[in-house]
This record gives structure tokens, sequence and C-alpha cells, in this order.
């Protein structure tokens, strides 16, 4: 039998994933067949190199902390 406790664990889990879930489905963009960062002519994926790609996510967390994003 499960008390208080257990209770408050089990909603707090619940809260944690569906967040988890959001901010996941709110970061996938479609592929557009150009990189997200420097819009270079791309064939597969959303960046055309490593630097690109930590570029942009740089960029993404600067918006977050100023709350333009």
């Amino acid at each position: 039998m499960t008390d208080i406790f257990d209770d408050a664990s089990i909603t707090e889990q619940l809260h944690r994933d569906l967040a988890t879930k959001a901010i996941r489905a709110r970061k996938k963009s479609p592929f557009t067949g150009y990189c997200l960062c420097c819009n270079e002519q791309i064939t597969e994926g959303r960046f055309c190199s490593p630097e690109c790609r930590d570029d942009w996510e740089l960029e993404q967390k600067i918006k977050n902390i100023a709350g333009k994003n």
C-alpha cells in the first residue's frame, strides 16, 4: 500500500516526464535542406558541421537565458 510520500514521488515523476516530453517536442524542427546556423544547403540532418551545431546550441541557450525564446 502506498503512502502520501509514494504518491508525491509518482506525481513528481509524472510532471517531470511530461515537461521533458514537451521540451523535446518544441526543439524538433523539420528538415528544410539548409543548415539551421549558416543556411548552407545540406542533404540530411539539421546542421552542416559540428561547429554550426555548437554555435546554434549556444545561441539558443543565450536566447533562453535572455527570455527571447
